[in-house]
């Protein structure tokens, strides 16, 4: 590993809860809040990368499943021809695929594509709705889904170096489950029957294995790294009691590591939505230390949220991201949106994953 420092570290954990992660943490850093409108993985980790809101990202499922892009804009001639398409594959006895969207298909500009056209090196690893791995300045290696019919590593060289198993690491649901051909409620199953104590020492050797493997590329001015352990243990066995103290220690001990590891000169740690009992709460977190604290402005009564999380990150290495959120490193009059469409289509996309057995 080259001796570079990064200039900005950012750690994101899905299911990450605010309030929780106030009780738990042990590192000192400034602690806020971040609204996510839609606290559902893939809308809000998208959201997070683009500074959009659902509405313009156009990410509406889960992992990113993709609804209305592929086959027609229209959804009614999306689902026929999708089907269609699966009825072929059935007569040449093929499985059929669900079809995921992940990054490719969003109109919106991805903090990535930012940074490295602004000239900043990169390295992001296992971050979830990143495949197809970007061409960017520097390594890229997709986070769940990850999808084989889709290039999810860059550059192409680095395929050597990846672990065999670098899927398992990158997510728990690939220790149980093929994304495009399982049932969402599927890898929970598989993981209840597995049970705590089985799934307690994977984590562990999983993640530091991930993590490892990290600080063993080549380093970059700007370095993402994604753990999901908190959201999956959360859906398998509830966040609470004994399964919720090892979440937040696994949280603290990585956060520690990597700090130790790499000591950046600014870190963020940030998640697409908070976690409490058996339900996705509507707050994340957003933790800054480093210069990147002395930076950040928030005015009284303001709550950020998870569009704010890539123009404050470009705002902060001195360029501009275009994006609906606010660059919190200015101050200013942030935009506070209060959409009720989006609110209902929240309820109706949280409806839509109980049926699946999601939540």
């Amino acid at each position: 590993m080259e001796s570079h420092q990064p200039k900005l570290l950012l750690i994101g954990f899905d299911g990450l809860d605010y309030e929780l992660y106030k009780q738990f943490r042990d590192s000192d850093c400034m602690l806020l809040p971040s609204l996510a409108p839609i606290p559902i993985t893939g809308p809000s980790w998208t959201s997070i990368y683009t500074g959009d809101s659902m509405a313009t990202h156009g990410v509406r499922d889960v992992y990113g499943f993709e609804f209305r892009r592929r086959y027609s804009h229209n959804d009614f001639i999306h689902l026929a021809r999708w089907y269609i398409h699966n009825f072929g594959l059935m007569l040449r006895r093929k499985p059929p695929l669900k079809r995921w969207a992940t990054c490719q298909t969003t109109g919106s500009t991805h903090i990535w594509r930012t940074l490295s056209d602004a000239g900043f090196s990169l390295k992001t690893i296992a971050m979830p709705i990143s495949c197809p791995a970007a061409e960017i300045n520097g390594t890229m290696i997709s986070g769940f889904p990850i999808v084989d019919r889709k290039q999810w590593f860059y550059p192409p060289s680095i395929a050597d170096n990846i672990p065999a198993d670098y899927k398992e690491l990158a997510d728990m649901v690939h220790w149980f489950s093929d994304p495009e051909r399982d049932k969402h409620s599927y890898w929970g199953d598989c993981l209840r029957e597995m049970g705590v104590e089985a799934a307690r020492p994977r984590i562990i050797e999983t993640t530091d294995r991930l993590l490892e493997f990290f600080t063993s590329l080549p380093a970059a001015d700007v370095e993402m790294i994604q753990f999901s352990f908190i959201d999956r243990m959360g859906h398998g066995f509830d966040m609470a009691g004994e399964v919720m103290e090892f979440c937040y220690a696994r949280v603290n001990a990585l956060v520690r590591k990597l700090t130790e590891a790499r000591e950046p000169g600014s870190t963020v740690i940030v998640s697409d939505h908070g976690f409490q009992g058996d339900d996705h709460t509507d707050y994340g977190v957003l933790a800054l230390a480093g210069e990147i604290a002395d930076r950040v402005h928030i005015p009284e009564g303001y709550t950020p949220s998870v569009l704010d999380i890539a123009p404050t990150l470009a705002g902060f290495l001195g360029t501009e991201h275009p994006c609906e959120g606010n660059n919190l490193t200015v101050e200013s009059n942030y935009v506070t949106r209060n959409d009720e469409s989006e609110a209902q289509e929240k309820e109706q996309m949280k409806e839509h994953l109980r049926n699946l057995g999601y939540l």
